[in-house]
């Protein structure tokens, strides 16, 4: 009974990263219905496919609150049995995986609305591309409180606030063993800390979120200890189908029931369905590789596509409003995000661990998160 199940691989919820972002890109779809920087669309039926999109077109930025969440559960799952894992590791490793290819983009973004504001006379979707943002984007703290407002590749703010958790993360492998209780322990003191999920404190929503992340893995380790396969699928299916009846009967997007019942539950049914071998496989990792890539890259094509369609006086409206835009975009996104990972993303983690530090055996990548702007 004191077996401790720790699936060897979460293809399922590397999947689920790779669905959440594709939500996260129809959301931002809207960006090229401006006309220019921070002056947002009007009217958001004009999307294409509105009324079978409806959902992700008005709701699709909760995918940063659901990065949040399996943010934490991949982290749980890495570290649970890593606990001696060091500082200096663990930081390069956090490095390695993230800043490079923001590096990169930031410097992409910005010579693309230098490029923008030479031949138009105005910046495309964020308005603040100036010295002092760069500098915010530039050490990752661009959304500490200190900025005044969107800047170069903005989906970058919800890693800045996430990099304060994994302090707070590593504070906590390092001062208590990694099960159930403590972790539902921490998410208490965050929770009375902070009085509550606050959608308007991005700090309290991303700890509180994150260690949910963390309460789910370990819950479902619980679970799996007490029942068959089959017993923790239908259980956790059981809450997915739950969540979504009240959702559907509620007819509104319910924060409380999509954050604590929708999100959570579907994790759970995809870790459920992993150990009944109902895995997606290399497929799952394939796609969950191609996240981080795809939450960087996709404004700097909106911005390079607007800005080219602009100067050749295109009607950029109308063209988007077509499905077959909108596919392109998707495709080219996913494209570009593929030659990223194996180009760019991948050689620059793994240079950077070899360089720095050798022995690092964390291969886990962290699920990035997106803007709600």
């Amino acid at each position: 009974m004191n077996k401790t199940i720790r699936p060897v691989s979460i293809s399922n919820i590397d999947f689920l990263r790779g669905s959440a972002a594709i939500a996260v890109l129809i959301w931002h779809y809207q960006h090229f219905f401006y006309p220019q920087a921070a002056v947002g669309i009007q009217d958001r039926s004009i999307q294409p496919l509105f009324s079978s999109l409806r959902w992700l077109y008005e709701y699709g930025s909760h995918g940063v609150q659901f990065f949040w969440i399996l943010s934490g559960y991949v982290f749980f799952h890495a570290y649970s049995t890593r606990q001696n894992v060091g500082l200096r590791e663990f930081a390069i490793n956090r490095f390695s995986r993230l800043y490079p290819l923001h590096l990169a983009t930031l410097l992409l973004v910005a010579a693309l609305q230098f490029t923008s504001f030479r031949i138009l006379g105005h910046y495309q979707i964020y308005p603040l591309n100036d010295l002092y943002h760069f500098l915010l984007n530039l050490f990752m703290i661009s959304h500490w409180g200190l900025q005044k407002g969107w800047s170069f590749n903005a989906p970058i703010w919800s890693v800045s606030v996430e990099i304060i958790i994994y302090g707070l993360f590593f504070a906590y492998i390092k001062s208590a063993k990694v099960k159930l209780s403590t972790a539902a322990g921490w998410f208490v003191l965050t929770w009375v800390a902070f009085q509550g999920l606050d959608s308007s404190n991005v700090f309290s929503q991303c700890a509180l979120l994150f260690i949910l992340g963390g309460i789910v893995h370990q819950l479902h380790g619980f679970i799996a200890r007490l029942t068959t396969g089959l017993g923790s699928a239908f259980l956790s299916i059981a809450a997915l189908v739950t969540a979504v009846c009240v959702l559907h009967f509620k007819n509104e997007w319910s924060e409380p029931w999509v954050y604590f019942g929708l999100f959570p539950s579907a994790i759970l049914m995809c870790a459920s369905l992993e150990r009944l071998n109902l895995s997606f496989g290399k497929i799952g990792h394939a796609v969950g590789n191609l996240t981080y890539a795809s939450y960087l890259i996709h404004v700097p094509i909106q911005i390079a596509v607007m800005t080219t369609m602009d100067a050749a006086n295109l009607d950029r409206i109308s063209l988007a409003k077509n499905p077959l835009f909108l596919a392109g975009f998707m495709v080219a996104v996913w494209i570009s995000s593929y030659w990223i990972f194996q180009n760019i993303e991948l050689p620059a983690k793994q240079f950077i661990r070899r360089k720095f530090h050798p022995q690092s055996t964390d291969n886990t990548l962290q699920p990035s998160n997106y803007p709600a702007g």
